[in-house]
């Protein structure tokens, strides 16, 4: 999460979307005063915060910081759901031989991690106050947002940090079962209908 007074925005990090490749890209951008919660594992420090959350709701970025969050400019990135779970298994599953048996460790973390609170990430969908990045067109858009902030020169999003944790060339569509596939369906309907994701799409 940061909080930029110096150019008056606010980056709500959301779950397994490049949070936290965008908010390393972002940091040296930042002001004395400004607040970043940094992540110790991807060696982005913490800034002006003792807040070690990185993926803070809205609602408590709004009570901690009303003024700020009435008046910045707001963005966040969100990411095809089917496609978001399958990342974050691989995440939680790190260092864990799952060659054996795919289909039911993913059955078994599904049962047993969903639902995320969703609904502490991205307060309303299609906010006219917020600006929404889609991972699937990142580059283009993180391009559009330096744009905006008036940050100057566009940098490269890639690599992207976490990204070797996933097995290279693993789609999201050959992890899925149909019972994986139908509890993200459920779960993020109004993300799915909203933003027209779909489970047959081939990301890039």
């Amino acid at each position: 999460m940061i909080i930029s007074h110096k150019h008056q925005f606010i980056f709500v990090k959301t779950r397994k979307t490049a949070g936290s490749t965008l908010e390393k890209l972002l940091y040296p951008y930042l002001g004395q005063f400004d607040i970043c919660t940094g992540s110790e594992r991807d060696n982005t420090p913490p800034l002006n915060t003792d807040n070690k959350d990185g993926h803070m709701g809205w609602k408590q970025i709004e009570n901690f910081y009303p003024r700020e969050w009435k008046e910045y400019y707001k963005f966040t990135i969100e990411r095809n759901p089917w496609d978001k779970v399958v990342s974050d298994f691989f995440w939680e599953s790190r260092g864990t031989n799952l060659a054996a048996d795919l289909t039911t460790a993913f059955e078994a973390y599904v049962s047993r991690s969903l639902p995320w609170p969703v609904e502490e990430q991205v307060p309303r969908l299609l906010d006219p106050t917020w600006t929404l990045l889609r991972f699937e067109t990142l580059e283009r858009d993180f391009c559009r947002l330096t744009q905006a902030l008036g940050l100057g020169e566009h940098r490269s999003l890639l690599p992207q940090f976490k990204s070797n944790v996933r097995p290279p060339g693993t789609d999201y569509r050959d992890v899925h079962t149909a019972f994986t596939r139908d509890v993200v369906a459920v779960i993020w309907s109004d993300w799915i209908q909203t933003f027209d994701y779909s489970f047959g799409e081939k990301l890039p």
